[in-house]
């Protein structure tokens, strides 16, 4: 897509079950059993090493391992100290100030010494950020007194921005406009990590390339390698402050192009793989040994299908004339169409492509904030939001959004809107029927296996539903051209699709980081839509019609209401739960699963890694991950699972207090 944070990048479920996942307690292997080397698989190469300027998870991915911040988190997702040994919050809730660790090193790639991390090193990473327009800018623009000024150019002086460095005292604050009880999830990701002002001047625009003297490193790992479509490799940085806590020398990440899964696991088994994705739905799964197997939890990442509401690219195209095109338009701007599309998704056929039929409930999310992201008055967000649903339209009490459960697919429902919508459409002088269907091209790649069956599966519930009316296109594209036209496109122009599933995983903690990234003002993911936002709008907005027609002034509205609301976190996230209830009665985007549940094989020794449930960009580092010789069994899986929850319950307890 264009600029984003961690977008899954639409390579669907198999992208995260080929990712080792470093969320892993401590496991009950002795320290003699653990092995010094990793070898996991990736599904992309970073565009970018600059980690305050890029959002997608494929540079994070990486420099969450290079670069260490002000704070980050443990095994038990609680936020504890990195590179500010401690902290302090003025009573207003306005002003924190960090106290940093004296004496970490700036080192190359050789890990030689280039300079001493100060509090500074923040100031200039903030003001790199702001001028480089960070894709990540809409994190902290908001929340940092001043800095929305000076990156609209405004204010040109950034002393007047709310971040003092003192190298003496080696502290550093941040002045907000606002109280954010969340403001120190925030700190985990990548554009406020620090910037050594001496190599970024040196570097210049090669500041962040991809190349192991791209960056400099005061984080747990150094790379060795890259190799486009090939292999990255990592070392240990032997000049880390927290050497304790890395338990790894070396790190070899492998690419896969997702095709053929099965060979995924036959590198598990002969040992050049040390984390793999299983796939149920394939023949080898019942090779597999069932006493090395378990099931993730569900994560906090969502998986979502988004609609293209203004194409103008039409290289990967079934359309074949302009009449063509116009209807597909016409059709994805008519409310009761977009519904009837969403309850004709059967997301449940759709996971059984990934995880088998027994288990394909189990990924399946309705919403985009996780149901149970946070409570309102002791009950789960998502009992909010279906009350708000069936407030604006009794139809969702047909439809319930329940995690793992099937419940938003209802043909029923879905030929009632698609009626309403053909009359609506037939005013405009659009007329569907079999031999002339609403055309709907939706790209995959043409190596991901598992991608390519679920879109079959897609195909055969819509056209089903909606009587063939409408022709569901699986586009088959190679790699390149697949992320270029669905992904990593710069301008809206340039999406080149009719529907594509993405993904999202939080920031911080608050469910503005899911919902605020639709904002026709500043979402990071508004282009998606194929619309720019108003931030990144450019010349004349050729979508001002669409916006106008698809009523997205509505959810600002209501966004806005969400994030100026300070004084409670129940009235703030009931606030939050209507704008979700907005955007998906809209069905701007339709929700498909949660990141993460699927089967895996691994050696990495259970919750031994960061586990942050998704939050910020501390989860892809492996400091304090460790690696067993012999492969976790189901029972060390839930031995392990049992011990982990209740000490996250007992801390959870501690921090309520």
């Amino acid at each position: 897509m264009s600029k984003k944070k961690f977008v899954y990048g639409a390579l669907g479920v198999t992208l995260l079950a080929t990712l080792a996942l470093a969320g892993c307690s401590k496991g009950s292997s002795a320290e003699g059993d653990l092995d010094k080397t990793l070898n996991v698989s990736y599904t992309q190469d970073p565009e970018t090493l600059d980690y305050t300027v890029a959002m997608q998870t494929y540079t994070n991915q990486n420099t969450a391992n290079f670069v260490d911040g002000l704070l980050t988190y443990d095994q038990y997702r609680q936020i504890k100290p990195s590179l500010a040994e401690k902290w302090s919050v003025s009573e207003d809730g306005k002003t924190y100030t960090y106290h940093i660790r004296k004496g970490v090193k700036w080192v190359d790639a050789s890990g030689n010494t280039y300079a001493t991390v100060k509090p500074s090193d923040w100031v200039t990473s903030l003001k790199h950020a702001a001028d480089a327009q960070s894709e990540a800018l809409y994190l902290v623009s908001d929340s940092v007194k001043g800095l929305q000024d000076y990156a609209d150019g405004k204010d040109k002086d950034f002393s007047h921005v709310g971040i003092k460095a003192d190298d003496k005292a080696y502290t550093l604050t941040y002045t907000l406009n606002n109280p954010e009880t969340f403001w120190n999830s925030k700190t985990t990701y990548g554009i406020l990590y620090p910037v050594n002002a001496e190599f970024l001047k040196e570097k210049g625009k090669d500041f962040g390339k991809v190349a192991t003297d791209g960056l400099l490193y005061n984080g747990p790992f150094i790379p060795t390698k890259f190799d486009n479509k090939s292999e990255i490799d990592y070392k240990a940085n032997p000049n880390y402050w927290d050497k304790k806590n890395v338990y790894i020398d070396n790190i070899k990440r492998t690419y896969y192009d997702g095709s053929k899964p099965e060979e995924l696991y036959t590198k598990f088994k002969n040992g050049t793989l040390d984390e793999v994705g299983l796939s149920p739905a394939l023949p080898y799964y019942k090779n597999v040994d069932q006493k090395t197997v378990y099931w993730q939890q569900q994560s906090s990442g969502t998986y979502y299908a988004t609609f293209n509401f203004n194409r103008q690219t039409f290289n990967n195209s079934t359309s074949k004339t302009d009449a063509q095109k116009n209807a597909t338009q016409k059709a994805l701007l008519n409310k009761n169409f977009r519904q009837a599309f969403t309850f004709s998704i059967d997301k449940e056929k759709y996971e059984a492509q990934y995880v088998g039929a027994d288990a394909a409930t189990l990924p399946i999310r309705s919403t985009i904030v996780p149901t149970d992201f946070v409570q309102i008055d002791g009950k789960d967000y998502g009992t909010a939001v279906q009350k708000d649903l069936e407030a604006i339209n009794s139809t969702w009490a047909k439809t319930p959004i329940a995690q793992g459960a099937n419940g938003t697919y209802n043909p029923e429902v879905a030929k009632v809107d698609f009626a309403k919508a053909k009359a609506e459409l037939k005013s405009e002088g659009v007329e569907i029927s079999k031999e002339n269907p609403i055309i709907i091209d939706a790209p995959v790649r043409e190596t991901s296996q598992l991608g390519i069956a679920a879109y079959t599966s897609l195909k055969n519930s819509i056209e089903t539903t909606l009587d063939g009316e409408v022709e569901f296109n699986i586009i088959k594209l190679a790699q390149d051209p697949y992320v270029s036209s669905t992904f990593s496109f710069k301008k809206a122009a340039d999406a080149d699709y009719d529907f594509i599933i993405t993904g999202w995983s939080p920031d911080y903690q608050d469910p503005a980081t899911y919902l605020n990234i639709f904002s026709p003002k500043d979402g990071d993911v508004f282009r998606s839509f194929g619309l720019d936002s108003e931030a990144t709008l450019e010349g004349a907005d050729t979508g001002v019609a669409v916006k106008e027609t698809l009523d997205f002034a509505g959810y600002q509205d209501l966004l806005v209401a969400a994030n100026s609301e300070f004084s409670s976190l129940d009235v703030r996230y009931e606030k939050f739960a209507k704008a979700e209830a907005y955007l998906l009665d809209n069905a701007y985007v339709v929700p498909i699963n949660a990141s993460d549940t699927t089967p895996i094989n691994t050696r990495i020794v259970p919750f031994s890694g960061i586990n942050s449930n998704g939050v910020g960009g501390t989860q892809s580092s492996y400091k304090y991950t460790k690696v067993q010789k012999n492969p976790v069994t189901t029972k060390e899986y839930n031995t392990a699972l049992k011990a982990w929850k209740a000490k996250v319950a007992k801390l959870s307890k501690t921090s309520d207090k």
